[in-house]
């Protein structure tokens, strides 16, 4: 049993040292601005059977999908995390705060 995990932690160092060295980070932002600007033939749609299985990277509770905006929004913290190419960005740092109030809050 210990064999397999291994190689499995193993596996995971080297997908991570790949996707954050500074050729990949340059590709995937290549690509996603490709997408933005339309230059790619098709950008891929956002498949909503991943919504049974992903929830918000901080409060851990499930995403809504709004396809108007093409996000997905965590009702629960007011933010919303972009879709580019069909895959979702879930990293906290790059989700958009909604402007929505609290309901019950008094304006300051």
């Amino acid at each position: 049993m210990a064999l397999p995990m291994k190689r499995l932690a193993e596996n995971a160092t080297k997908l991570m040292k790949h996707w954050t060295s500074p050729s990949a980070t340059a590709c995937t932002r290549f690509y996603c601005q490709q997408a933005e600007n339309g230059d790619v033939a098709a950008a891929k749609p956002f498949d909503t059977t991943l919504l049974k299985v992903l929830v918000c990277p901080v409060s851990k509770q499930p995403l809504r999908y709004d396809q108007t905006n093409n996000e997905l929004i965590s009702d629960s913290l007011g933010v919303a995390y972009p879709i580019r190419n069909g895959i979702p960005n879930l990293v906290p740092q790059d989700g958009r705060i909604l402007d929505t109030q609290i309901p019950g809050a008094k304006p300051t």
